[in-house]
């Protein structure tokens, strides 16, 4: 049986504090005291958010300062001005915590660059895989390197954004800066000579992914979209579909049938691709909200008939 992944456990406490905080509360940190070890930065922070907003300030408290002065982990600033920690406003300790978290993520951002794991052709075909927001490229290989259920005909590398976003992890802006990387990426691999180019998105990654596709010279033979975040629709819907349907680009929408934020996204691309007679399919995961499905099978086959 497989373990559930943070972010799962994440989406189920969402969907719990939709019943109320406490209960969500209790869920989640239940979870995290059964193995800590597997939790991040995100989940410490999920937690101090729930707690305050089930009115537990001290706990809140303590949640960010096991998480900011113990672990030495970081936040976006905003993220610490959410709603949730009203509470601690006025505070001289959560002040303290969120001075040094923010300092902490002034060096990151000063520092941080985009890493490209690629380092030369080594199979046949190829999978680019791009994280979402609050992830990392470890996150994406984790995520998408079991659809290929060890198939030698296809190599799997990633590309990790240069925005940090919390402690270990990283973030796309939707405009026209985070982008380029991942476009001159794609423009890399094309000259290797590959079979096929796949690139596989998850949320945010999926927005990059078509701005690369619709801005730059970079393209790809199919791209595969899961649980799509897509503000690209907003201003550039038509300039996304001249690019898919001039680089002949096949697309691949997958989306929970719960993720009530990407799902009439989804379905918007999808029928703007169709519309323009593109090829393109769109799944929803029953059962599932803003994650991959628990079973890879309908990936695991695309990969085997595409390989």
């Amino acid at each position: 049986m497989n373990l559930k992944s943070e972010n799962d456990i994440l989406e189920e406490t969402l969907a719990i504090a939709a019943e109320g905080y406490e209960k969500a509360y209790r869920f989640l940190m239940e979870a995290y005291e059964k193995t800590p070890e597997a939790y991040g930065p995100q989940t410490l922070y999920f937690l101090a958010c729930l707690a305050g907003g089930a009115e537990r300030t001290e706990e809140a408290l303590g949640w960010l300062r096991k998480a900011i002065a113990d672990n030495g982990w970081w936040y976006r600033p905003e993220v610490l001005e959410d709603e949730d920690l009203e509470g601690l406003k006025g505070n001289a300790v959560f002040a303290s915590l969120k001075a040094a978290s923010d300092a902490r993520y002034a060096d990151a951002l000063s520092g941080a660059k985009p890493l490209l794991s690629w380092e030369g052709k080594t199979a046949e075909n190829l999978l680019l895989a791009v994280h979402g927001n609050t992830q990392n490229g470890r996150t994406a290989r984790n995520d998408w390197e079991p659809m290929l259920a060890g198939n030698s005909r296809w190599q799997i590398e990633t590309i990790q954004s240069a925005e940090p976003d919390g402690f270990g992890t990283y973030r796309w802006s939707y405009d026209m800066t985070s982008f380029p990387p991942v476009a001159e990426a794609m423009e890399k691999m094309q000259r290797e000579g590959y079979r096929k180019i796949v690139c596989g998105g998850f949320s945010a990654g999926c927005d990059v992914l078509l701005r690369a596709v619709a801005f730059a010279p970079a393209r790809c033979d199919m791209l595969l979209l899961q649980s799509p975040w897509l503000p690209i629709l907003r201003d550039h819907g038509e300039a996304l579909i001249h690019a898919l349907r001039q680089k002949k680009i096949a697309l691949r929408i997958f989306c929970g049938g719960e993720d009530e934020d990407c799902l009439p996204m989804a379905q918007q691309l999808y029928a703007a691709a169709q519309g323009e007679g593109l090829d393109v399919q769109l799944s929803i995961q029953e059962g599932c909200r803003h994650q991959f499905p628990p079973e890879p099978d309908a990936f695991e086959e695309l990969f085997s008939t595409e390989g």
